[in-house]
């Protein structure tokens, strides 16, 4: 009797297991591009953000993540491959797209956002406008919005005054920059991230702009002595789709997508937000001293700089208007 009911345990696992066939395919298999490396940490929550996906669309949407080391783009070629569908989503940062929109552009003018909390009221104004002008001339549509920590300004040698930035040579990675140091009495020298670390070591640049994160990533403690706290802007990340592809979605696929996207947001913020206190912590720790300007130096930047914010309006019309009295409004409030 105990051999039988051995036997019977056994057979009914087996009509059970062959009950539920091999696992499903998914419905659609999307690709994702974003131009932070394999390791870095946006592309890591952007693999954990397709799990949600895929969990939440039962499996009917998997989404792979592939960075730049993976797929021949660059952060400028985002918006260009979903638009033409090459890939169905990437992370578009508006930044390195500009020259495609620069109405768009507004989070790049110096002061305008410097935390956080003024990036994320700022976004909730702001996406309506990106998304009609993503979608009129390109097809794409944001699904939501996040940002790396504030800029910040990192140096071989310290300073008493934001005056003392007179003359000294500063990597950039966009004109902004590079009109902002002239504005101070600075120069901004354009060069490639693979780059940034021997121009330091050889002197071709006395410092270099970036966020905490990056800045520990690329261990500027071993060639930098300080960093400049600024806070004087905030990057735009914006998790993008082609608009025809998501519309081609069954409606209950499509919302598991748009749904995770927006939770997403609160994911982002607190990840980076953490992982910004963690890197900060760690040059400090690796001998790096974080320099905090003072309320005189911050409103000299800022009247400095301001006069930039209406000349990027002027120059590029009606929409870059709506977007700096939007940003500007909740970045203030």
């Amino acid at each position: 009797m105990k051999m039988f009911r051995h036997l019977s345990s056994i057979a009914l696992a087996a009509a059970l297991v062959a009950g539920a066939g091999p696992a499903r395919a998914a419905d659609f298999e999307w690709k994702l591009f974003t131009p932070f490396t394999a390791n870095d940490k946006p592309t890591l929550l952007y693999r954990e953000f397709a799990a949600d996906v895929e969990k939440a669309s039962g499996g009917r949407l998997k989404i792979g993540v592939f960075s730049s080391a993976e797929l021949p783009y660059k952060n400028s070629d985002a918006l260009k491959i979903v638009a033409t569908n090459q890939v169905e989503m990437a992370d578009v940062a508006i930044g390195p797209v500009s020259g495609d929109v620069p109405d768009l552009n507004v989070f790049v003018l110096p002061f305008i956002c410097t935390s956080m909390d003024q990036f994320y009221k700022a976004a909730d104004a702001a996406l309506p406008v990106i998304n009609q002008r993503l979608s009129d001339k390109f097809g794409v549509t944001g699904l939501t919005m996040w940002t790396m920590p504030p800029q910040q300004i990192w140096l071989t040698k310290g300073l008493d005054s934001i005056s003392e930035l007179k003359g000294r040579k500063i990597r950039t990675w966009n004109r902004t920059q590079v009109e902002m140091l002239d504005l101070m009495g600075a120069s901004g020298v354009a060069i490639t991230p693979a780059e940034v670390i021997p121009s330091l070591q050889r002197g071709v640049v006395d410092g270099a702009i970036t966020a905490a994160i990056p800045a520990y990533d690329w261990k500027f403690y071993e060639v930098l002595g300080f960093g400049y706290m600024l806070n004087f802007t905030m990057t735009d990340q914006i998790i993008a789709v082609n608009s025809a592809q998501l519309a081609a979605l069954p409606a209950d696929v499509a919302k598991a997508l748009t749904d995770t996207a927006a939770a997403w947001q609160g994911r982002f913020r607190e990840a980076i937000t953490q992982a910004a206190i963690d890197a900060e912590k760690k040059l400090q720790e690796k001998g790096l001293k974080l320099l905090t300007p003072s309320d005189a130096d911050i409103k000299e930047a800022r009247d400095i700089t301001r006069p930039m914010w209406e000349a990027w309006a002027e120059k590029n019309g009606d929409t870059a208007k709506d977007l700096l009295t939007k940003v500007s409004s909740a970045c203030a409030g």
